[in-house]
């Protein structure tokens, strides 16, 4: 039974980090960096949306597949600049995210270890 108080803890965890200003904000400025980048991969390389913003995603994630790669001169320069941002944001993005996991989680733990109030 405490496996599944644990689980329960992590979930309305992560449920209240999402709903924090300073990782919308970011999530926001992240997808704001996609679609930019989206655009620009559209026009400079010919590619699709869903194959912009896939490539978009990866390489900002820094896994970079390797299925898609720019091959124009200027679409590897925009990638270049993207990525010297988008990583930073991405990182940044996914550090707060798990901050405010950890706070929530110690939020949860300090009530839980609270003596009950008592009404005398």
């Amino acid at each position: 039974m405490r496996i599944f108080h644990a689980y329960a803890a992590l979930f309305f965890a992560v449920f209240a980090a999402f709903r924090t200003p300073r990782v919308q904000a970011l999530i926001l400025v992240c997808l704001l960096i996609a679609l930019v980048q989206s655009g620009l991969f559209m026009l400079i390389e010919k590619w699709r949306f869903l194959d912009a913003f896939y490539f978009s995603i990866v390489s900002m994630a820094t896994v970079g597949y390797g299925d898609l790669t720019p091959q124009t001169s200027l679409g590897k320069i925009c990638a270049i600049c993207f990525l010297l941002v988008g990583i930073g944001i991405f990182v940044l993005t996914v550090t707060s995210l798990a901050q405010a996991i950890m706070r929530e989680l110690e939020i949860t733990e300090e009530r839980r270890d609270a003596p009950p109030d008592r009404e005398d």
